[in-house]
């Protein structure tokens, strides 16, 4: 916990210039924004008029039901705000961050990234960007719901403290036994969390 608390601090100041941001994307409703997407979106706009990148890549799929990706969602939004359309570009694919990494690298040459989300997430962010080939430094947003000391934040804090169980067994014992905690740690998430359910059947049929 002190790791991820501490790395949301660090990467409080201004990060330096880079290729590219990558906003990972999160809810969404019906084609408009969460508060927490729409957070780190602003907080994307704030980045790219700074100048700290020139292009901007939106990341996230869509759920079973749903009419629009996170990537469509989270591409509208940055337009609306005056980036150009010419500077955005979505990767419409995967539920979660690992997903969403491998689209980008995959589909594009990202080049050296500034990846946008919130604070309690930034450090596992990192850490799965550079896993996935990118040269990658987070940047979380500063006026999500999320932040301290709100509901929010504390259950997005447990969801990283998780996260970051699964990043080290992996390293220590292998993949296959952080596959099987994470499965574990997604079930009892779905059962406090009901709303999750859909996210983790969507990754389970990937």
């Amino acid at each position: 916990m002190i790791r991820i608390l501490l790395h949301a601090y660090r990467r409080r100041r201004p990060p330096a210039p880079a290729d590219s941001l990558a906003v990972l994307g999160t809810a969404q409703y019906d084609g408009t924004a969460s508060r927490q997407f729409a957070a780190r979106l602003d907080h994307a706009v704030a980045l790219w008029e700074a100048g700290a990148a020139r292009h901007i890549y939106t990341l996230g799929g869509k759920l079973p039901g749903d009419r629009f990706t996170e990537a469509q969602v989270g591409r509208r939004h940055l337009v609306e705000r005056g980036v150009p359309a010419a500077s955005v570009t979505e990767v419409a694919e995967g539920n979660d961050t690992v997903g969403s990494y491998q689209a980008l690298v995959e589909k594009h040459e990202p080049g050296r990234v500034i990846v946008v989300t919130d604070p309690n997430h930034a450090l596992r962010a990192e850490i799965l960007a550079r896993q996935a080939g990118m040269d990658a430094v987070a940047s979380p947003t500063q006026t999500s719901p999320t932040q301290f000391p709100s509901v929010a934040w504390w259950r997005t804090l447990a969801h990283e403290v998780g996260g970051m169980a699964v990043v080290d067994v992996s390293r220590v014992l292998g993949r296959s036994r952080a596959d099987r905690l994470e499965t574990l740690l997604r079930r009892l998430e779905a059962g406090l969390r009901p709303s999750r359910r859909a996210r983790h059947d969507a990754l389970a049929g990937e």
